[in-house]
């Protein structure tokens, strides 16, 4: 009787770890799931993606090499091909013949690569080896990017990024109120300088791409200093109880130890999950960032087209005319007058918009003020998953 409660008990354990560990995947941060692998963990939750694209290329054998019945017969013996090689891999495995697999390793990746390159032979018109030998490349850079997105829980990370966006625009107010005020003084000035807009209608589209991308360059790296700042200390709790706060509602919620147990003592993160925390924080404030600066864009385009007249504009960019084809000028009667929306004025209002957006990246690395305010919510959400994660390896993973 009591081995079988033992049993009985240990399958529980099994369960909630897999619980947990599903748990992290959906936050975001599969890495800090304990012994973290490629085979056992990241490629098994790409294999139902991995199986859809080899399903689809497996249509690669209609070609025009068959006519007729002979086509109908390449596309039985693609079939059989595909059966068998899944099987015989779950074989030598000792898995069942069409079990999605535990664990992937040479062999499956192999037969991942393979048979699509099978399959293009088949239905090739030309050379044979070119057409395998491209879906070979085509399916292993596939491969790359499976793992890197299901690795890192990117698909999860977007769809958490996604709530964050929509909590941040519930509170645009508070920080609008902080940080509008002072990036308004510096902006009106560049606003309405005659420089700035003959700059922008000078400027090409790739030109001012690359400007862009340079802005948003130094502000990632601003990012990545609060980021690295944020994230220090946050897996470290002095109690149980204070773990017990922040684990209510999740799948460890029950199993928070007593306050008599020995404190949290969890293993210090890996270099793979201290990644994955600072990825995780820094999509969240790049949130952030990015408001900042389509809100400040938008107030100077909406504010520019109420106060910038043609003439005034004419001077400032030395343009002869206003037309669609050179400034994508479009007229907007009101009483009597015409509002214009112009390319400069775009131009204009963006570049502003991310200089805005950088100096709020500034202000977050640099004022105590900036960062308890506007970071507070999302690292309560990433100590609430480390709370978790201490739980799990005390309970799940030490015990088991």
């Amino acid at each position: 009787m009591g081995s079988a409660d033992g049993v009985s008990e240990e399958l529980d354990l099994v369960a909630e770890r897999g619980r947990c560990e599903r748990w992290f995947v959906r936050q975001g941060l599969p890495h800090l799931i304990h012994d973290y692998s490629a085979s056992t963990d990241v490629l098994t939750r790409a294999a139902p993606f991995l199986a859809l694209v080899v399903f689809l290329e497996f249509f690669l054998v209609f070609g025009d090499r068959w006519r007729s019945w002979a086509q109908a017969g390449v596309f039985v013996l693609g079939l059989a091909v595909a059966a068998a090689v899944v099987a015989l891999v779950n074989r030598l495995r000792g898995r069942r013949l069409w079990q999605l697999p535990d664990r992937v390793g040479l062999w499956e990746i192999l037969a991942y690569l393979g048979l699509p390159a099978v399959f293009a032979g088949l239905g090739a018109t030309g050379s044979v080896a070119e057409d395998a030998g491209f879906f070979v490349v085509v399916n292993a850079v596939v491969l790359g990017v499976a793992y890197l997105v299901t690795s890192w829980g990117l698909v999860p990370m977007v769809r958490w990024s996604l709530g964050q966006l929509g909590r941040q625009i519930g509170r645009m107010t508070t920080l609008l109120a902080k940080s509008l005020p002072i990036l308004l003084v510096f902006s009106a000035f560049i606003f309405l300088n005659s420089e700035m807009w003959q700059v922008a209608h000078d400027f090409t589209l790739p030109y001012f791409g690359m400007v862009a991308a340079l802005l948003v360059a130094v502000g990632t790296l601003f990012v990545t200093i609060s980021v690295r700042r944020l994230a220090v200390d946050l897996a470290r709790f002095s109690s149980w109880s204070d773990v017990r706060s922040r684990c209510a509602g999740t799948p460890v919620g029950p199993l928070v130890p007593g306050d008599s147990a020995a404190p949290p003592d969890s293993p210090r993160l890996s270099r793979g999950a201290r990644f994955n925390v600072s990825l995780l924080l820094f999509v969240a404030q790049s949130i952030q960032i990015m408001l900042v600066a389509l809100i400040v864009t938008a107030f100077y385009v909406l504010f520019g087209i109420f106060t910038v007249r043609e003439a005034t504009l004419l001077d400032w960019t030395t343009l002869s005319q206003l037309t669609w084809a050179e400034s994508w000028a479009v007229r907007i009667p009101l009483w009597g007058e015409d509002l214009l929306f112009t390319r400069p004025l775009v131009l204009v209002s963006a570049f502003i918009g991310l200089f805005s957006g950088l100096q709020f990246a500034v202000s977050v690395v640099l004022d105590a003020g900036y960062r308890s305010e506007f970071a507070e919510e999302m690292t309560e959400e990433l100590r609430e998953a480390l709370a978790v994660r201490a739980v799990y390896h005390r309970v799940l993973v030490d015990t088991a």
